[in-house]
């Protein structure tokens, strides 16, 4: 999976280009997120939303079929999506403490490292974009 993401301010919101394919995973990613959370309260917990919103932001992840498309996040969005990248692998701990890799692959499609990146790069970009360097607000 490419793990290139491009993340551009627009007034209050960001213009964040995705893959197909990162597009896709970050909507399983949501979507393995939201059937593990049986409340709203745990879901906000774990990505800032509630079912609602993060069923919305799962249509809007799945509208994006072709080459590399744009899509406007508002801050809260953006990190609702860096959150879920980071907390879906908790989903798929052993004994709650040790990562299970095959079944991770199995609902999300692609590889745990691939989904650290994305959200690395994804983090990255929108500092990148604000003008930050590391450290500084």
């Amino acid at each position: 999976m490419r793990a290139q993401v491009r993340v551009t301010p627009d007034g209050d919101d960001f213009i964040v280009r995705l893959a197909s394919s990162q597009a896709l995973v970050a909507g399983s990613v949501l979507e393995a997120l939201r059937s593990a959370s049986r409340t709203d309260a745990a879901l906000m917990v774990r990505v800032g939303f509630g079912h609602a919103e993060v069923e919305a932001l799962i249509r809007r992840l799945r509208a994006l079929r072709g080459a590399p498309e744009d899509l406007r996040l508002r801050p809260e969005e953006l990190h609702a999506l860096h959150s879920a990248l980071l907390a879906a692998p908790t989903l798929f701990l052993v004994k709650g403490r040790h990562f299970s890799e095959e079944p991770f692959h199995n609902m999300v499609g692609v590889f745990r490292e691939n989904v650290d990146a994305l959200a690395l790069h994804l983090a990255e970009a929108a500092e990148q974009s604000a003008g930050q360097a590391p450290g500084t607000a």
